[in-house]
């Protein structure tokens, strides 16, 4: 099996590649960042004869958003969506299937969201990945089975929150955003690689959401954290503060959602960190 992959070396992307390679003996076919900008038909010439494409690349939305920035971020999912699309195109065997990365920042923080939900968040992050999405099913029209996978908060002792978290919280310094009540959809970065593979094996398609089943928010978060690390964590950083600091990416860390991974558990995906304190001790 060859599976091409945009986004390779960032921090899913290269866990993914080495489970992969070791669980399912796939070639990876790694897609360099240039080429997906590139011309669509040099594009197709590196995807010939893969059975699948994951596409993963985004640049990183923590920080402040300029017009320029929205941009890059913009285009680095969308555009690149819509090019390996007209790539697809030219090809006379195509891939079995695409998934594509997506978050669950699509919806808003006022409900509960199964992958039924359609209470979409109008904000700039919410109206990107619902472009992005609609960029992901064009692939659809190519007879290509496709999936989304709107992923939570990544926990990853190499990246993500945790890796910019804890020495905070190992000096005891640590301490909720916001007034804490944002949820906080998480999931352990094993689990979240051990879905590709599991989608990939039973060939299915459509919409999943990719968090844990347990429902916490970021004063949870914050409280294990200082309940494994035996530290204080009574810091607080107030919302204005962070507003000063990012600007509107500050609805990043003062924004959650309350998702339920409905697909997952229906179709008996089998979760390594079931709950947040499971997946902080696998971890620190």
């Amino acid at each position: 099996m060859k599976i091409a992959i945009s986004g390779s070396n960032g921090l899913v992307g290269s866990h993914l590649c080495d489970y992969l390679q070791a669980e399912l003996g796939a070639e990876i076919i790694k897609i360099p960042r240039e080429r997906l900008y590139g011309d669509a038909k040099s594009l197709a010439k590196l995807l010939d004869g893969v059975n699948v494409i994951i596409h993963l690349s985004g640049a990183s939305i923590l920080s402040r958003w300029t017009k320029n920035r929205k941009k890059i971020l913009r285009d680095s999912r969308v555009e690149t969506t819509k090019n390996l699309c007209k790539a697809v195109a030219f090809l006379k065997n195509k891939p079995d299937q695409f998934i594509c990365t997506s978050a669950v920042g699509i919806y808003n923080n006022l409900n509960e969201h199964s992958e039924e939900s359609k209470s979409y968040s109008h904000d700039f992050l919410g109206k990107v990945c619902i472009e992005w999405e609609q960029a992901a099913m064009e692939m659809q029209k190519l007879d290509v089975a496709t999936s989304i996978f709107r992923l939570g908060v990544v926990l990853s002792k190499q990246g993500g929150i945790i890796q910019k978290s804890l020495p905070f919280f190992k000096l005891g310094i640590g301490g909720r955003l916001g007034s804490g009540k944002q949820q906080f959809p998480f999931i352990h970065i094993d689990d979240l690689i051990k879905v590709y593979g599991f989608v990939i094996s039973e060939k299915s398609k459509g919409i999943y959401n990719l968090v844990a089943p347990e429902n916490v928010n970021n004063a949870d978060f914050t409280k294990m954290m200082a309940k494994i690390l035996k530290r204080p964590a009574f810091c607080h950083i107030p919302s204005f503060i962070l507003r000063l600091l990012l600007g509107e990416a500050s609805t990043v860390l003062l924004n959650g959602q309350d998702i339920l991974p409905n697909r997952l558990k229906k179709e008996g995906f089998e979760y390594k960190c079931l709950t947040l304190e499971q997946a902080l001790r696998a971890l620190i």
